[in-house]
C-alpha cells in the first residue's frame, strides 16, 4: 500500500484549501478552491494570493495576518471576509489558516481554509429583516388596539357618568378603569424592546409606578407602593394576564384596605424560586370587607387569568394584612 499523499486528501474536503509559501504564493489550490472561484489551477498555483483575479483577495488585513504567521504568530480563526468577485458574484467567507512544514524539510508554509458561508449568511440577513418587518407590524397592531381601547374606554365613561348614582355606574366605572388598564398594558407593550417578550422588572415596575400615581392624583390617597421585582423575561402572552392580575389586586388594596385617610403600604414582588414563580401583592391594612379580597369580579378575574397562566391564587389574610400569592409553574417558555 502506497503512502497516502496528504494533498490527496484535502482534495476530498468541501472547503478551499490553499498552501502558501512564506511570501505568500501559491503553492496548492485544491479542487473545491478553484470551483468555487471559478479559477484554473495553473491560474493560480505560482502566483501570489493577492494577485488571484483582479486582486480581490488584497486584502490589507488578511495578508497582515497571514504575514505574522510566517513570522511566528497565532493562527487565524474565523476570519470573515466579504467580497465581490466579477466571475460568481458577491461571497462572504470564513478563513482559518496555521502554519505547516514540508515533510522532510523546515520550509514554513501555511494552510489556509477557506469556507463559503455566502447562502447562510444571505439566510441570516433575510431572516433579520423578515424579523424586524414582523415586529413592526405587530408593534403597529398593539398600539392599534391600545387606540381601540381607549375609545371602548372613553365611550364606557360617557356612559357611566349618564348614571347619576347606583351600582349600575360604580359596575360601569370598573369596567372602564380595567379597560383603561388594559390599554396600558399594550401601550408599554408597544413601546418595549422586542414584542416576543418583555422583561418583568421593567413592565411591572412602571405598571406599579403608573397605578398609584393615577389612584394618588384622582383620590388624594397617601399609600406607598413598593415593588421587589426581579429581571425575567416573560413572553407576551404570559405578561399581559399577569399585569391585569397585579392592576386587579393593586387597585383592590388600595381602594379597600386603607379606609379613610389610612396610611400604609402595598408591596409586589416577583421571585423565581425552585420549582416556580411566585407573584405576591401584599399590603399592610385593613380591610373593611375582608371577603372583598377574594370575592366580587376582581377575585374571579384574578383566578380565571391565573388558570389562563396554568397556575394557582393562594390568599393570606391576618392582623398583618392581606397577601395574594400568585405561583406559576417553572417553564422554559415562562
Amino acid at each position: 500500500m502506497r503512502d497516502v499523499n496528504p494533498l490527496d486528501l484535502v482534495e476530498t474536503v468541501r472547503e478551499g484549501i490553499l498552501v502558501l509559501g512564506p511570501d505568500l504564493t501559491i503553492r496548492f489550490a485544491n479542487r473545491s478552491f478553484c470551483d468555487t472561484f471559478a479559477v484554473a489551477p495553473e491560474d493560480a498555483v505560482g502566483r501570489k494570493l493577492y494577485e488571484l483575479g483582479n486582486e480581490q483577495w488584497d486584502i490589507p488585513e488578511l495578508r497582515t495576518a497571514l504575514e505574522t504567521i510566517i513570522s511566528g504568530g497565532k493562527s487565524i480563526e474565523a476570519f470573515e471576509v466579504e467580497r465581490f468577485f466579477p466571475s460568481i458574484g458577491w461571497r462572504v467567507m470564513v478563513l482559518n489558516a496555521r502554519k505547516v512544514y514540508q515533510s522532510g524539510n523546515k520550509i514554513q508554509q501555511i494552510l489556509l481554509a477557506i469556507e463559503d458561508v455566502t447562502e447562510r449568511v444571505r439566510l441570516e440577513r433575510e431572516h433579520a429583516i423578515a424579523h424586524e418587518r414582523i415586529g413592526m407590524l405587530l408593534q403597529e397592531v398593539t398600539h392599534r388596539v391600545k387606540n381601540s381601547l381607549q375609545i371602548i374606554a372613553a365611550m364606557v365613561s360617557i356612559e357611566a357618568r349618564s348614571h347619576k348614582s347606583g351600582e349600575g355606574k360604580a359596575a360601569l366605572e370598573r369596567v372602564s378603569h380595567r379597560i383603561n388598564a388594559l390599554g396600558q398594558l399594550y401601550s408599554k407593550l408597544s413601546k418595549a424592546d422586542t414584542v416576543e417578550a418583555v422583561d418583568a422588572a421593567t413592565y411591572l415596575d412602571e405598571l406599579c409606578r403608573d397605578l398609584i400615581e393615577t389612584v394618588n392624583r384622582e383620590d388624594g390617597t397617601s399609600i406607598v407602593l413598593k415593588t421587589d421585582i426581579e429581571s425575567e423575561f416573560l413572553p407576551t402572552d404570559r405578561a399581559i394576564p399577569i399585569g391585569l392580575i397585579v392592576n386587579e389586586l393593586v387597585t383592590n388594596a388600595i381602594k379597600y384596605a386603607f379606609p379613610g385617610d389610612t396610611k400604609g403600604t402595598v408591596l409586589v414582588t416577583l421571585k423565581r424560586v425552585p420549582g416556580e414563580l411566585r407573584l405576591t401583592v401584599a399590603d399592610n391594612g385593613q380591610w373593611v370587607d375582608p371577603q372583598r379580597a377574594d370575592s366580587g369580579l376582581g377575585g374571579r378575574l384574578v383566578d380565571g387569568f391565573a388558570q389562563q397562566l396554568g397556575g394557582q391564587v393562594e390568599r393570606k389574610i391576618d392582623s398583618q394584612g392581606t397577601s395574594v400569592h400568585l405561583i406559576l409553574p417553572s417553564r422554559e417558555d415562562l
